[in-house]
């Protein structure tokens, strides 16, 4: 018993670290602060190809097309410039230093090793290394162009300003100097990449970093394994999904734009790049929150008898549909409830797995990467990322859950109404 307290220790102290790491928290809030820019692209581009007719006749009669296809564009064919900004502006915060010097060098910086595209009368910046090609690079040059920046500030390698001085001008004049040391270096490195086979920097990171890990994010057997760390950290009182936030993010977000580039490119939903993303892991990887407890709500609400299950379930299910279950997980409780352990555990891998099988068959279509916002309603989300379809999958998923629920479920209420038939003969008898 000591040895599995001991070693439960362990795994949680690994895991708050994990959540806690400066570089890993950067890289989460970074792409977090996106969120807003990948939202207006994917309303414009939902807009832009909406499959009514009618609708695309309108905007393409009054001239509107272009502008929500360049909406599109301008956000997530460019998400790796702003990364570059926002990863190493909340690298700076986390380290307690100025974030906007940070964020602009850093931009600086991937820019210039980002490769250029040669035509005849001259060179320019290659744009489709601004979007989810060159996001692995961006993440890379935010945290180096960050922390040295910051580790320059630290150092005190400074031009210090009489206190007479404004702040903004005394604080323009103290990140001079780092700014300079990481802007050349980065030019440096840029110049020695070209000398390579790889050509740039980008280049070296697409190929050693990034294409093997989309191969690796690429297979549903890396996203089980990540949604079953995440459940065992939940089921010990660890707020899993936040502890693996940011490698959903960084391995799955390109995937999603991958895909709506090939849409506004005009592939065939058949021949999107990706079959998983973010937005697959949020309407699938535990459907009304982690554990897929929505199922587990309706589920007490119609077998339950235990009258505390059935508060809880009325309580939970509004939340519920909204993908917030914090009232079921810590109300019934799910937390170290050995009972509710495997249901609690298994339910978001099987819904995960067979999702990506009916994606995979063409049953269902695949998502075009269109980010829904959290806490937008269970099924309206699926029906705006990928049609009625994806909605449909869902209430089959959902369905599905209340099968592998429903015995551990009936065992556990079977226990809370012998309690309060207890509890009631007591009072009685008083």
């Amino acid at each position: 018993m000591k040895d599995k307290e001991q070693i439960m220790d362990k795994v949680m102290l690994f895991a708050e670290k994990v959540k806690t790491n400066n570089y890993l928290s950067a890289i989460s809030n970074g792409l977090m602060m996106l969120m807003p820019l990948l939202m207006i692209g994917s309303i414009a581009l939902l807009l832009a190809v909406l499959p009514i007719e009618a609708w695309t006749n309108f905007v393409a009669k009054i001239g509107l097309s272009p502008f929500l296809v360049a909406a599109s564009t301008l956000t997530t064919s460019l998400l790796a410039l702003y990364a570059s900004f926002t990863v190493a502006y909340c690298l700076a915060e986390n380290l307690g230093q100025k974030a906007i010097g940070a964020g602009c060098i850093s931009a600086f910086c991937f820019l210039i090793i980002t490769p250029l595209a040669n035509f005849e009368t001259g060179s320019y910046l290659d744009i489709s290394w601004l979007g989810a090609k060159g996001l692995f690079g961006a993440m890379i040059v935010a945290l180096i162009a960050g922390r040295l920046y910051c580790l320059f500030l630290d150092k005190k390698i400074i031009i210090k300003m009489p206190d007479s001085v404004p702040p903004v001008v005394s604080n323009t004049f103290a990140g001079l100097f780092p700014a300079i040391i990481v802007g050349f270096l980065f030019i440096f490195v840029a110049f020695g990449f070209s000398l390579t086979k790889y050509g740039s920097f980008a280049d070296f990171v697409y190929a050693i970093i990034s294409t093997p890990l989309q191969n690796l994010s690429g297979s549903v057997w890396s996203l089980l394994f990540i949604v079953l760390v995440q459940m065992v950290l939940w089921f010990f009182g660890l707020h899993g999904s936040l502890v693996v936030g940011s490698f959903i993010s960084a391995l799955y977000l390109p995937m999603d734009t991958m895909n709506m580039e090939a849409v506004m490119a005009g592939v065939a939903n058949s021949d999107l790049p990706n079959i998983m993303g973010k937005s697959f892991y949020e309407l699938f990887a535990g459907i009304g929150g982690a554990g897929g407890t929505l199922s587990l709500i309706i589920a007490m609400l119609i077998f339950a008898k235990a009258k505390q299950h059935k508060a809880i379930a009325k309580l939970a299910v509004g939340p519920g549909c909204f993908t917030i279950n914090e009232p079921i997980v810590f109300g019934l409780p799910l937390i170290l409830n050995p009972i509710m352990a495997i249901p609690f555990i298994l339910v978001p891998l099987v819904q995960v797995f067979l999702a990506y099988l009916a994606i995979a068959s063409n049953i269902v279509p695949r998502l075009s990467g269109v980010q829904v916002p959290f806490g937008t309603p269970i099924l309206f989300n699926g029906f705006v990322a990928g049609g009625w379809r994806v909605a449909a999958l869902q209430v089959a998923l959902i369905s599905i859950g209340i099968l592998i629920y429903f015995p551990f479920l009936k065992v556990l209420d079977k226990q809370a109404l012998k309690s309060e038939e207890v509890s009631s003969e007591e009072t009685l008898a008083q």
